[in-house]
């Protein structure tokens, strides 16, 4: 640990103000062209797990194919496709996200151990809007999250290409009190989140020009930062595949949280509950050296919501909030209400309720 960790920890190493004054004493090679790029542009891009990639990719992609909603998303029932912890089932997907090069890497970069604990998996683009993981995924202290994104194919103009805005994760974090948010507007999260991304779209015309697409080749990686402005591009020709992985973590020594359904200054702040995708044990929640035993967990709200058109939404009676956060994990992980979810987005997206 250098003098200006010791002076500031409660900040990643390549975020560190200080980072002129130590980066060239830390870091050599490979890996301080790494942390240069992270501390100058929020992503670098790395062929750390090229080799794996080649090894393991096609084997993945044949794996899940039949894992995926195809018909429902060509009929445009559902917004788009992906297979979140996949790890949990498929061991190359595991071997991806735990390599052991890239780990050791990140944990150097941040200067805690890196945690994987979310595999998503991709089938074609995911042509989602600009937004920054820290609205999903914070960490206490803030900023100890990236994500890291894996080609399993080219990425062309036509099959939708990653997007980013270089610098942006240098704006300060967002949470629900720099919106104007508290009390009972944070529990429509569609609407609190509409709001982060408006900020997100201003914010990013402050860049100054517009935003840097990554056309990957197969086995490339990029690394970005928890704030960095990200999203990713329409598909200009939807008969094509973009499979690829993301798997994103959080560090050791710290407390994981989702920031847009916080209300910290009213004593709300919901903790997550992460497994170690290396050891498969759950992480304990920490701050400054403490444990947070007392996990905050979001009350089921009753069956009539309103959604973000004021139109009651009516949950169907045969609706049971146990078995769509199975089926639907990622739920679970926000934190967020089961019937809420539902009403705001799982209903549009066609997510199951039941078992079949």
């Amino acid at each position: 640990m250098n003098k200006y960790q010791k002076l500031y920890p409660g900040i990643p190493l390549i975020e560190n103000p200080f980072f002129d004054q130590f980066c060239n004493d830390e870091w050599s090679g490979e890996v301080l062209r790494i942390a240069k790029d992270l501390n100058k542009n929020g992503f670098a891009v790395v062929d750390l797990l090229k080799d794996d990639v080649f090894n393991l990719s096609d084997e993945i992609i044949s794996n899940l194919d039949n894992k995926y909603e195809w018909e429902a998303w060509k009929k445009g029932e559902i917004e788009s496709l992906r297979i979140q912890d996949a790890w949990r089932f498929d061991a190359s997907v595991k071997k991806i996200a735990t390599q052991q090069n890239l780990i050791n890497t990140l944990s150097s970069l941040y200067g805690r151990k890196a945690i994987p604990f979310q595999t998503l998996n991709f089938p074609v683009g995911t042509q989602q809007a600009l937004h920054c993981d820290y609205a999903h995924f914070s960490s206490i202290p803030e900023r100890f999250m990236c994500g890291v994104w894996v080609a399993f194919e080219d990425m062309t103009d036509e099959n939708g290409a990653l997007f980013y805005y270089p610098g942006s994760h240098k704006f300060k974090t967002m949470n629900n009190e720099d919106i104007g948010r508290s009390g009972n507007s944070i529990k429509n999260s569609h609407d609190t989140y509409s709001s982060f991304i408006e900020l997100w779209e201003q914010l990013a015309t402050l860049i100054g020009k517009g935003p840097e697409n990554f056309f990957a080749k197969k086995g490339q990686a990029v690394i970005w930062a928890s704030n960095l402005i990200h999203g990713g591009s329409k598909m200009k020709n939807k008969e094509l595949t973009r499979n690829s992985q993301v798997t994103h973590y959080f560090f050791e020594d710290c407390a994981y949280t989702t920031t847009c359904s916080n209300d910290v200054f009213a004593g709300q702040v919901r903790y997550l509950d992460i497994t170690n995708i290396l050891t498969g044990k759950n992480v304990p929640n920490i701050v400054s050296g403490e444990i947070i035993e007392d996990f905050l967990r979001e009350k089921l709200l009753p069956l009539h919501i309103k959604n973000p058109t004021s139109e009651d939404v009516v949950i169907p009676a045969d609706f049971d909030p146990r078995v769509y956060l199975e089926l639907n994990p990622d739920v679970g992980l926000s934190g967020e209400s089961p019937y809420l979810h539902y009403s705001n987005f799982g209903k549009r997206e066609g997510r199951r309720y039941k078992k079949q």
